[in-house]
Order: C-alpha cells, then structure tokens, then sequence
C-alpha cells in the first residue's frame, strides 16, 4: 500500500494545483490554430497580406516550410492577468518569433534565439516565451491574435501543443514540478543499483537489459521534463530532441530481450521470442532510419516512429497472455507494471501519429507509470533471483545426492574406491592423512561357502560401520577388501604407530562380527599392509606398498599387521587365503 500511496501524495501535491483555482494555467489551442509555411526570410508584413490563407483544417500540421507560421486566437478572458506566454513542445526547435497583431492592425513584435528559447523552458520540455505587450494591461486587452514563427521545426507536437499560458502561474509551477521530475527519476534510479548488486553476484542477463530499461526512461524523463536544461544549460534543443525519441527506442528494445530472459524457461514459445525480439528493436531501426533530421520541415518522420511501436504494443499484449496460459509466476509482474504502460503508450502513439489531439495532462500520467513500472519490475526481479536461487539449491542438492550415490557402497555404505580416489587427491592439500592402510578380511570366502552370502554381507556391513565409526577414512575397493587413510595422530606426547592403532582396530572388527553375526562361531579375522604417505608419492605406488604388505601379512599367516617390508617368505598367496 506504500507504494500507491506514495504516488498519490505526489499528484495531489505536485499535479493538483495545476487544475485548481477559477481559471487555468494554461488554454490549449490545437482545436482554433491555423498554419502557413513560407521560405525562411517570409516576415510578418508578408503573413498578414495572406492571413485568409492560412490552413485550418484537419491537415494544418502537414507544413512544408522552412519557415512555420502558426496563427492562433489571443484569449485574453481565459487566462490570469499578468503576462501571458506562448508554451508548447520544444524539442528540436531553434529561433522563433512571436507577433501580437492588436485591434488597431498595429504589431507588436519579438524575436528570440535559439538560447533564449532553451533558457524560457518550462517543465515537461515546454518553452515559454511572453506574447509582446500582454504584460501591459491596456495592450493586452487589445490583442487579437498572436503570430508564432517557427525555424525548421522538427516535430510537429511543437505545433500540436502550443497553448496561452498566464507566466506568473506558469512560474509558480517550475518548482514544485521540478522536485516531482527530480523525485520521479531518483525513485527509478534506485532498483539501478540493486539491479547491478545482484548482478555482481548472480550474472544473470535480464538484470542487465532491466537496468538498460531504467536508465533510458530516466534519461528520457530527464530530458523530457525538462530537467536536463537545470543541470546542462547549455543543451541544444537537437540534443533534447534527439533524446527524448531515442531513449524511448533503446528502453523498449531492452524490454524485449528483458521480457525473453525474465520469464522462466519454457513459459514463452521460441517462434514467440524471435518475434518478441524482432518487434522490439524494429522502432530502433525507423529512429535510425525514418527520422529526417536534416530538412526538419518535412515531418512525416515522427508519424513513421510512433507507428514502428504498434507491432511490439500487440506482441507484448499477446506474450503476456501467452507466457499466463503456460503457467508463468514471473509475468504477473509484468503484466501488473506495463499495463498501464500499455494504455498510455497507446495514447502516446495515436497522438505521435496525430489521430487524435488528446489531452497533453496525460504526460504527467506517463512519468508516473513509467516509474512505478521500474519499481514494480524490481520487486519483479526480486522473485525471480528467489525463484533462480531456490532452483540453484535444488539442482546443488540433487547434485549432492547424486555425488553421495556414486562415491557410496551399497552394501556398506561407506565410501566406494572413487570416493577413497577423491579423498586421497584432497589429502595432497590439506595433509590430514600420514598413511594408507588396505585391510582384507581373512578367508572370507569360506564364510560364504559355509554359512552362506547374505551372512557374509552382514559380515561385510558389520565391518563397514565399525570403520565408519574411526577417525579414519574408509572406503571398500573391492570384495572384502577395505583401504583406509590413517589421520595424523594430533595428541601432544602421544606418538603412537599406525600399525598399533590399526591393530586395536582389527581387534575390535574381530569383537563386532562376533557380537553381531553369532551364527559363525569360529573368530573372523583381518589382515593389513600400510604405507606412509609422502608428499611425491602416488595413489597408485602408495597403494601398491601397502597392497604388497598386505600380501606379507597373508603369507605370514594372517591375522596381523605389517608396517614394513619383510622377507618374502612362500608360505602360499594372497588368492589362497
């Protein structure tokens, strides 16, 4: 509830008062102007010889200048004493003149260069230049109509929106929304940062292309508010132009690729994502391409740019119902945060292409909703890195699981030998084991042959826990065969040999089958070889020596551990016992 809340405070703060009083700020015009281009030199003693001619029918925005003289009704009752200025769009616009034709057929007349238009600006990227004589109260009840001279115009919503204005009440606005553009771009600036945080962290793309989404509507916020000219007095209105329409391009081309990598994998169809991506960078490629910025007169290019938007504006609206039908979670964000986007794009684009005049307050809803997308989307994100991260311990857990299953013995449940293999390359870092031991259980196969397999696989299981209860690593290689690293004896004055704890530990796997496995009534015996682990020696030759002790132990009789190499004595071999 924060969140709506917020927003409201600030249109009742900011917006409200711009409605309020008896008589509005500011009077649109785009119903009783009338246009007429002439060559660059046409003056104002030339326009009022053709005054009859001037166009005032549904095509009065298709000028063809240079020069674009706009003719509009001075009404004077409609707005505030004080002076008056003339506001509209001024985005890519140069010198100006402005002509105040009174009663008497005298003029009154004011020229302005390009920076003074830029330094009259008004929020929302409006400028805002005084009507000569209206800060005269006898001069300015007198005034007829106003005559408004345009140098190579580039957009025709500078035309469009031109409206009567009271300065002082266009002054008190400055401020205040001012702070709500500041606001405005400070509140989307903040999921910037959380978003390169976790990218930091997580590397996932669609942090990325969300990012590249933020800071091109901040940036066209910015500049379209107005704002740039507070802290860049020096932009050119080119510039302003030239960002206003691009920064639009590039934000929805990063919300089709942020769309394609956001929702989860399998919630879009492929055909769906090319053509997702497709529709998205296309109005890149008409800004590039369709707008004529040189020749700014001819304006057909801004119909071509706000009409590249139409195919992305269906695709989104279909992928939103798409990706819902297959199940997606993460497209609720989406459709939550853009659909109000979608119903002011669609304005904005029907007016780009002059359908319709609209109502330009409709701006102020477009800054807003662009915002609490950002800031929707981000809660949006924040989901998804959930949603990654719990399936990141998912697959980290049945990858555990898995380990655990080929690195374990069946029977015994102790390591297998790619466990032991495993444990001993970690050995070479860490240096917790000094010896490798390899133990066989004496004559196991005739406990099978007598008593029969499943009592030898407790055996085998009897053996497994004993081990597993040691400071040791153990492991079965094979059979009856178990090898073990020997931990480092860290006791202070207690040196003790590896053979010696070894043996206690043959003991006591003598003491545990019997215990446990009583059906088999003779003692069921173990024999050992160990090797010392160097820091050059392999797994294969450490193995090796112990695995040949171990055959010393069987030939010597069995039942006994050997730490050394002795003589060979042929009293039979290994495959015997």
């Amino acid at each position: 509830m924060r969140l709506p809340a917020a927003f409201l405070a600030l249109f009742i703060f900011f917006i409200a008062p711009m409605f309020s009083g008896p008589t509005h700020a500011a009077v649109p015009l785009s119903n009783e102007l009338c246009t007429y281009s002439t060559a660059i030199n046409g003056t104002i003693d030339d326009i009022l010889r053709v005054s009859d001619k001037f166009d005032c029918s549904d095509q009065k925005y298709a000028v063809s200048g240079p020069r674009v003289w706009v003719k509009i009704p001075f009404k004077d009752a409609a707005i505030q004493d004080g002076a008056v200025e003339v506001q509209s769009d001024s985005s890519g616009l140069s010198s100006m003149a402005l002509y105040a034709v009174l009663d008497d057929g005298s003029v009154r007349s004011a020229e302005f260069s390009e920076s003074e238009v830029i330094h009259s600006w008004r929020p929302k990227g409006y400028f805002g230049l005084v009507v000569p004589g209206s800060e005269d109260p006898q001069i300015r009840q007198n005034i007829q109509h106003v005559y408004v001279a345009m140098n190579n115009p580039k957009v025709s919503s500078s035309i469009l929106l031109l409206q009567l204005a009271s300065k002082e009440a266009s002054n008190k606005l400055v401020l205040p929304l001012s702070v709500m553009f500041a606001i405005l771009c400070g509140m989307a600036l903040m999921p910037l940062f959380y978003n390169i945080f976790f990218y930091g962290a997580l590397r996932h793309s669609f942090l990325l292309w969300h990012s590249l989404m933020i800071t091109a509507s901040v940036i066209y916020t910015f500049s379209s508010s107005g704002l740039i000219f507070i802290a860049f007095p020096d932009t050119t209105l080119t510039t302003k132009f030239l960002l206003n329409y691009w920064t639009l391009a590039i934000a929805i081309a990063a919300s089709g690729f942020f769309l394609v990598r956001y929702i989860e994998p399998g919630k879009i169809a492929k055909w769906l994502e090319s053509t997702i991506l497709l529709t998205a960078v296309f109005p890149v490629f008409v800004t590039a391409l369709a707008l004529r910025f040189d020749g700014g007169y001819n304006l057909e290019g801004r119909h071509y740019y706000h009409a590249a938007f139409l195919p992305y504006f269906f695709v989104v609206i279909y992928s939103m119902f798409h990706a819902w039908r297959r199940g997606s979670q993460a497209i609720w964000y989406q459709i939550i945060a853009w659909t109000p986007i979608l119903c002011f794009t669609l304005d904005r684009i029907l007016r780009g292409m002059d359908v319709y005049v609209g109502i330009p307050a409709m701006d102020y809803g477009l800054y807003f909703v662009l915002v609490a997308e950002t800031i929707i989307l981000a809660f949006g994100v924040a989901h998804r890195i959930m949603q990654l991260r719990l399936a990141h311990e998912d697959t980290l857990l049945k990858q555990a699981e898995l380990t655990l299953l080929a690195e374990t013995d069946g029977l015994t449940s102790i390591g297998n030998r790619r466990a032991f293999e495993n444990a001993f390359k970690v050995n070479r870092g860490n240096q917790s084991y000094d010896h490798l031991a390899i133990l066989d259980i004496d004559l196991f196969k005739r406990v099978n042959d007598l008593y029969g397999h499943e009592v030898g696989d407790d055996v085998l299981r009897i053996v497994g826990q004993e081990l597993q209860k040691t400071r040791h690593f153990a492991a079965r290689i094979g059979g009856e065969e178990f090898a073990l690293l020997l931990a480092k004896d860290g006791r202070e004055n207690r040196k003790e040999p590896p053979a010696t704890e070894l043996t206690r530990i043959c003991e006591s796997l003598i003491r545990a089958v019997h215990r446990h496995v009583p059906v088999i009534k003779d003692p069921v015996t173990f024999s050992a070889g160990i090797a010392a682990i160097t820091e050059q020696s392999s797994l294969r030759s450490t193995m090796s020596v112990a695995d040949r002790r171990l055959y010393t132990a069987k030939n010597n009789g069995r039942n006994q551990v050997i730490s050394f190499d002795l003589p060979q004595i042929p009293r039979g071999t290994r495959d015997a016992a």
